[in-house]
C-alpha cells in the first residue's frame, strides 16, 4: 500500500477507467475534495508499454503484471475449454492496456436501455466533452476541447488501405464517420485513442488524474486489493483493503478499514465489481451463506448476467517485406533502437496499434436469408429497425497478433478481427468464498445459442472474400484456419505473388466445409476484453442493482460506476462507454453532494 491514509470524502474502489475520469473531474473542480482512488495493479505513470502505442500485446503476455486473467468454466459450446477473459490492473484500467480502438456506440444502444438521463441525447454532450476530435471539424456528435485526443496517428499500413479498396468494391459504403452515432454499416479508416503530436496512448489516468499531480487532496493507492464495502447496517461507510499479492509475494496481508465520510464507489470492473459487493454481503443469500458471507441486502441480480462481445481473429500470409508490427514482437535486433527516436517526436511504427482499417457490417437482405431462423429471430428483435445498429464489426490488422511460436519463423501476416455486437449468450460471475484471491464462478456464455456462432460463419466467408482480393494476399496460414476436409475447394492456399482480383471467383461451401468452420469457430472463438453487464442499471423487477444515479438498492452512500452497470451491450469497444459512465457518475456524484463540476 502506497499511503496509510485513515479517512476521506469519496472512496473509489477500483480505479480503472470510470473510476479515473470520475474522481479527476471531480477533484479537479473540487480541490479540497478528499478523493482516495483504490487501485490493485500498480501505477500507470510513464510506463513506457502503457503510453507507447505499439507495445500495447506486452500486456497480454502470461507474466503481466497490469492485467488479470479470468478462468472461465469449461464450455461444451467451446469444445470443452476453459475460456480466459483478461481484464485491467493497472491504474487506468482497459484504457492503460487495450487495443486503443476508437469506437462509439449507437444512439439505439444508448436509447434501450431506458433509463432516465442515460439516453442519446443526455449522453452526446458527455461524449463530445471527454475528447479532442482531430480529423475534421464541423462534427456536431465530437467534441474538440476534451482531455482525450482522437487521431489516425502517424502510421497508415499498406493493407489498410487495400481493405478498403476491396471492400468498398464489395458493396460496404465508405463512410464519412462510422462513429456518428447513427452508421451501422460502412467502413472507415479507424481512428484511436492517440495524441497525433505526441504519439502517445490516451488512457483515463493520464488524461484525468496525472495532471493534478499537485492536489494534495487526491490519492491514488496503487497495488491493493479491496476485500469489501464496510457497512453500519446498510449504509456504506468504508472499505477493507489488503496488499496485492499478486503484486508482490511478499506483501503484509493485515487488512485494514479506510472510512468514506460521503460516499464508496465501487469501480472494480465487470468482473470485479460484482465479485467486491457479493464478499460485502450484497448479491444472492442463499450464494452468499455457501460462501461464508453474512448477507447485507438481498440482491440476486449480481452478478447474474454477464455479456461480452465474442471475437475471432485468423491470419493471412503478406510479402515478407511489408511493414508489420511482427517485427517488433518478434523483439528483432535492433527493430526498438529503429524506431523509437521517431517516436520521441510523436512519428513512425510505434505511434500505431496496428488497426487502421475496419467496418461495421449488417447482413444484406440475401444473406440475411443463408443465415438461418435462429439469427432471423435476433434480427427482428436487436436490428431489422436499428439501422445503426452493426451485426459484425471487422478490422484488418497489420501483423500477427498471437504467440510467436504459432506462425512459421520469419513470415509476416495480416489478420482480420471479427466480433459480433451483441451477442445474445450471457453468462454470470458469482463470488465462491471470502477470499478476495479466490477464483469465482464465472460462466461466459460464449457461443451458447446458435445465433451467435451463425454470424461468425457468415462473417469469416465475408472476410475471406476480402483478403482474397487484396494484393498483398499470399494466402491462408492454414493450421489457424477451418481445417477443411480433403479436396474442399475452400481449402487454405499459399501462394508466392498477388491474384488478379477481378479472377479470384468467390469460394462455394459445402456442408462438410461449414461443419469445419463451425468446428474452428467453438474452438477459436475469445473475448474481446469487452466485459459487460453484471449490476445491471435496471428495475429490481428485472434483476437490477443499481438505479439510474448509479446507487445500489437497498444502501445508502454506495455507487457503482463502471461497465458492470450498462444494461444492454453497446455495439462498439466498449472504453468510449467506460470513459462516458465515469464521466456520467461525476456528474450524478457532483449533484447528490453538492459539488461543483466544471
Amino acid at each position: 500500500m502506497t499511503e496509510q491514509i485513515k479517512e476521506v470524502d469519496i472512496i473509489f474502489a477500483g480505479g480503472g477507467t470510470a473510476a479515473c475520469v470520475a474522481a479527476g473531474r471531480l477533484a479537479a473542480a473540487n480541490p479540497g475534495l478528499e478523493i482516495l482512488v483504490v487501485e490493485q495493479g500498480p501505477n500507470n505513470l510513464n510506463n513506457p508499454m502503457v503510453v507507447t502505442p505499439a507495445l500495447f500485446m506486452a500486456h497480454l503476455a502470461p507474466d503481466s503484471k497490469t492485467a488479470t486473467f479470468w478462468k472461465g468454466n469449461k464450455s461444451s459450446a467451446l469444445n470443452g475449454r476453459s475460456p480466459i477473459v483478461p481484464t485491467g490492473q493497472v491504474l487506468g484500467g482497459g484504457s492503460s492496456i487495450n487495443f486503443m480502438m476508437y469506437t462509439r456506440a449507437s444512439a439505439s444502444d444508448f436509447d434501450d436501455w431506458k433509463t432516465p438521463g442515460w439516453g442519446s441525447k443526455d449522453l452526446l454532450p458527455l461524449l463530445r466533452k471527454m475528447e479532442t476530435y482531430h480529423l475534421a471539424t464541423g462534427r456536431e456528435t465530437h467534441g474538440y476541447s476534451g482531455p482525450l485526443n482522437i487521431s489516425y496517428a502517424d502510421h497508415y499500413a499498406e493493407v489498410a488501405q487495400q481493405y478498403l479498396d476491396v471492400i468498398t468494391q464489395q458493396g460496404v459504403p465508405l463512410v464519412e464517420d462510422k462513429m456518428d452515432l447513427k452508421t451501422g454499416h460502412g467502413c472507415q479508416r479507424w481512428a484511436k485513442w492517440i495524441d497525433p503530436a505526441t504519439g502517445r496512448r490516451q488512457d483515463a489516468a493520464h488524461r484525468y488524474i496525472h495532471p493534478q499531480s499537485d492536489n494534495k487532496s487526491l490519492h491514488i493507492m496503487t497495488e491493493t486489493k479491496i476485500v469489501r464495502v464496510v457497512f453500519d447496517g446498510t449504509k456504506a461507510t468504508g472499505v477493507e483493503v489488503v496488499a496485492n499479492k499478486q503484486q508482490n509475494a511478499d506483501a503484509d496481508q493485515t487488512t485494514r478499514t479506510i472510512t468514506a465520510r460521503k460516499v464508496v464507489v465501487v469501480s472494480s470492473g465487470a468482473l470485479g465489481t460484482p465479485l467486491v459487493l457479493q464478499r460485502s454481503g450484497i448479491g444472492a443469500s442463499d450464494r452468499l451463506e455457501k460462501a461464508g458471507v453474512k448477507t447485507v441486502v438481498e440482491l440476486p441480480g449480481v452478478g447474474a448476467t454477464y455479456e461480452d462481445h465474442n471475437l475471432v481473429l485468423f491470419p493471412f500470409f503478406v510479402p515478407s517485406d511489408t511493414l508489420t508490427i511482427d517485427p517488433i514482437l518478434n523483439q528483432e535486433p535492433g527493430i526498438m533502437e529503429q524506431f523509437m527516436p521517431q517516436f520521441l517526436q510523436g512519428k513512425g511504427f510505434l505511434t500505431t496499434n496496428t488497426l487502421d482499417a475496419g467496418s461495421k457490417i449488417r447482413p444484406t437482405a440475401e444473406e440475411l436469408k443463408q443465415l438461418g431462423p435462429e439469427f432471423g429471430e435476433v434480427w427482428k428483435k436487436y436490428f431489422e429497425d436499428k439501422p445503426d445498429k452493426p451485426v459484425m464489426l471487422q478490422a484488418v490488422i497489420n501483423g500477427f497478433l498471437g504467440p510467436r511460436d504459432a506462425i512459421p519463423e520469419g513470415s509476416r501476416m495480416l489478420m482480420i478481427g471479427n466480433y459480433s455486437g451483441y451477442p445474445i449468450s450471457r453468462g454470470h460471475v458469482y463470488l465462491t468464498s471470502s477470499d478476495p484471491y479466490a477464483e469465482p464462478d464465472f460462466e461466459t456464455g460464449f457461443l451458447d445459442k446458435r445465433a451467435d456462432l451463425d454470424i461468425h460463419i457468415w462473417a469469416y466467408k465475408k472476410a475471406r472474400e476480402t483478403v482474397r482480393r487484396m494484393p498483398h494476399y499470399r494466402g491462408e496460414y492454414a493450421p489457424l484456419h477451418p481445417q477443411f476436409p480433403e479436396g474442399s475447394a475452400a481449402a487454405s492456399v499459399k501462394l508466392d505473388g498477388p491474384c488478379v482480383a477481378s479472377e479470384v471467383k468467390d469460394l462455394v461451401y459445402t456442408a462438410e466445409d461449414d461443419a469445419a468452420i463451425e468446428a474452428y469457430m467453438r474452438q477459436m472463438i475469445e473475448t474481446t476484453w469487452h466485459s459487460v453487464g453484471t449490476v445491471p442499471m435496471k428495475s429490481k423487477d428485472e434483476q437490477g442493482c443499481v438505479d439510474a444515479r448509479l446507487n445500489v438498492y437497498g444502501t445508502q452512500n454506495l455507487k457503482v460506476a463502471d461497465l458492470s452497470i450498462i444494461p444492454g451491450n453497446v455495439g462498439a469497444n466498449t472504453n468510449s462507454t467506460a470513459m462516458l459512465v465515469g464521466e456520467k457518475a461525476a456528474v450524478l456524484i457532483a449533484e447528490d453532494l453538492g459539488l461543483k463540476l466544471e
